[in-house]
């Protein structure tokens, strides 16, 4: 059952925001452990399983944000309640740009398309041609999942702040969930 749409505001954006830190501080530990492999590579197995780990958790949460359901929390939902007769032509420019971005099913945006790719063959399912043809894939998706992951997390946040400066607020949202640090914790006392 479809709910009646309301006007997307700071709660909103502050769940989006969350799903977004919580991304970053998963790919701030994959890169951690990346950044450390050799050192740690009397346990390579554990290791490559827990970064692996870490980048899909990274990407899963990525890809709430830029979904495109209608009756999802995303970045889409949330650009399309905006009520465009409160806005100059120069905000209504951005909302196009930003709405461009995130729309489905294509967006003008390569790493948006990238991101999407991955989660309908890989993350959310596996595709049984990707399966069977794993550099054909990377192939045609050339951008690398870092990449993506990094400057997605990037957008999405410049996308919230910018929303949240339409209602007056302005706010500048933490960009990592809390326990950030425990991964140069666990390394150090590992090293």
């Amino acid at each position: 059952m479809s709910r009646i749409r309301t006007y997307a505001g700071e709660k909103e954006f502050q769940l989006l925001a969350n799903q977004l830190a919580r991304a970053n501080t998963h790919y701030h530990f994959a890169k951690t452990l990346h950044d450390n492999r050799q050192q740690l590579g009397w346990a390579k197995d554990f290791w490559e399983y827990t970064l692996t780990a870490h980048c899909s958790i990274a990407f899963l949460d990525l890809c709430r944000v830029y979904d495109y359901h209608k009756d999802g929390l995303n970045l889409i939902n949330c650009l399309q309640s905006i009520d465009k007769n409160t806005l100059n032509q120069a905000k209504l420019e951005q909302l196009d740009f930003y709405v461009g971005a995130c729309r489905r099913p294509r967006s003008n945006n390569s790493l948006v398309n990238s991101l999407r790719a991955w989660r309908h063959n890989i993350i959310a399912h596996y595709n049984f041609e990707v399966a069977h043809d794993r550099d054909g894939f990377d192939g045609n998706n050339p951008d690398e999942p870092e990449k993506i992951i990094h400057s997605l997390i990037e957008m999405g946040f410049t996308i919230l702040e910018w929303c949240s400066g339409l209602q007056g607020k302005a706010t500048i949202y933490q960009k990592f969930a809390p326990g950030k640090d425990g991964c140069e914790k666990v390394l150090n006392r590992l090293l």
